[in-house]
């Protein structure tokens, strides 16, 4: 295809954006879980990966503590104890990380139904048709962020972008426990100041090719004409100057997973302080109404129906009830939700921060089945 050909199909096909995509990322997996599991390791440099007696084997990942030391994966662990000599090593439990990141992916499914694991510590999620914008989707990715560290006492790093490679690189700005998001028409000035190895794939050899043209910042390359990018970088270098000018590289068809959608929830945060638990109930109660109504939308009923609450020292508590058979009744769900409330109604309702309801086991409706009542009402 000619340069001329390929700017036809880049004008047709790569300046229109018709997804929201969410990625999330881990962080410092095995270090933090070691962390979770020992609390003496926090705050210090730590290695998990090789051999703390023998000092041989390779970094499989390292603390934010030990990353200020040069430490980083995939190097060597004697490489890595010159750079910091009191580093602190394990050898790593990787059956736990394995199960904590699956009841994670776990959580993040009940975001999506079309999702991709990436690896034990990052997904994307595809939430086009989950949010109606990217305020929403910021939203969600908040309660996720939430979910993440209420069942695993984890965090995580999300960004959110028209594609995946944007979601990721947005990933990584405000790392650890970040969130960015970056909508179509920020594409251009969100990349400008980023170095150019913010780019997924440009690696050292990749850098210093961009280096002797004096390009090390994604705004470097996106100022050079497209032509002349083409004639010193070749392909792949007019992809990456398309993207850092904000327009669309990605294939359309890349397959993501799809899976029916196993829960839907609300939260309502109070940025003001309320005094009484009916205050707060009448927020309870709006939530209800509402997954209520998207679960009748979707034409789905539920059985288990969960709590949440956060405190003002964020500490996160939920309850869950699972009813007997599905239900579609709002009425079930506010008659379940008072009973699991009524462990806290002894707490100070001023220090309640956050409050969420969420349904989910659910199953789609069967129009063609009747209730009992229907059945024993028919005519002959």
């Amino acid at each position: 295809m000619t340069l001329a050909n390929q700017m036809t199909y880049f004008s047709e096909k790569e300046q229109t954006f018709d997804k929201i995509i969410l990625y999330m990322d881990l962080d410092a997996f095995f270090a933090n879980v070691e962390i979770r599991e020992n609390p003496k390791l926090a705050g210090i440099p730590l290695i998990v990966g090789g051999n703390p007696q023998t000092k041989r084997g390779v970094v499989s990942t390292c603390s934010y503590e030990a990353r200020v030391y040069g430490i980083h994966s995939g190097m060597p662990i004697s490489q890595a104890v010159k750079l910091c000599p009191h580093v602190t090593m394990v050898r790593g439990t990787y059956k736990l990380y394995s199960k904590v990141s699956e009841n994670i992916m776990q959580v993040l499914s009940n975001y999506s139904p079309v999702m991709k694991i990436a690896g034990n510590d990052e997904a994307y999620l595809d939430v086009t048709n989950v949010v109606s914008d990217y305020e929403e989707a910021r939203k969600l990715a908040i309660e996720l962020k939430d979910d993440i560290f209420a069942s695993e006492h984890l965090t995580c790093s999300i960004g959110i972008a028209p594609t995946k490679i944007l979601a990721k690189i947005a990933s990584e700005v405000d790392k650890p426990n970040g969130l960015t998001v970056v909508r179509p028409l920020e594409i251009s000035d969100f990349m400008h100041s980023l170095k150019i190895t913010a780019i997924p794939g440009i690696g050292k050899k990749s850098y210093i090719v961009f280096k002797n043209h004096s390009v090390e910042t994604c705004g470097d390359l996106a100022k050079l004409p497209y032509q002349l990018v083409f004639q010193k970088f070749g392909k792949y270098g007019l992809k990456t100057w398309k993207l850092v000018n904000g327009y669309n590289i990605e294939k359309t068809d890349e397959k993501f997973t799809s899976h029916e959608r196993k829960s839907i929830s609300e939260e309502r945060t109070f940025f003001n302080r309320y005094s009484s638990w009916p205050d707060i109930w009448v927020h309870i109660d709006s939530a209800i109404k509402t997954i209520v109504s998207k679960a009748k939308e979707k034409k789905m009923h539920f059985r288990t129906i969960t709590l949440k609450i956060r405190f003002k020292d964020f500490e996160t508590a939920t309850r869950a009830h699972s009813l007997l058979c599905h239900e579609t009744s709002e009425k079930q769900v506010r008659e379940v939700v008072k009973s699991l409330l009524e462990e806290y109604n002894i707490k100070d309702p001023t220090h309640i921060r956050l409050v969420g309801v969420k349904i989910s086991n659910l199953k789609k409706i069967d129009v063609n089945q009747r209730t009992l009542a229907q059945f024993f009402n028919k005519s002959d």
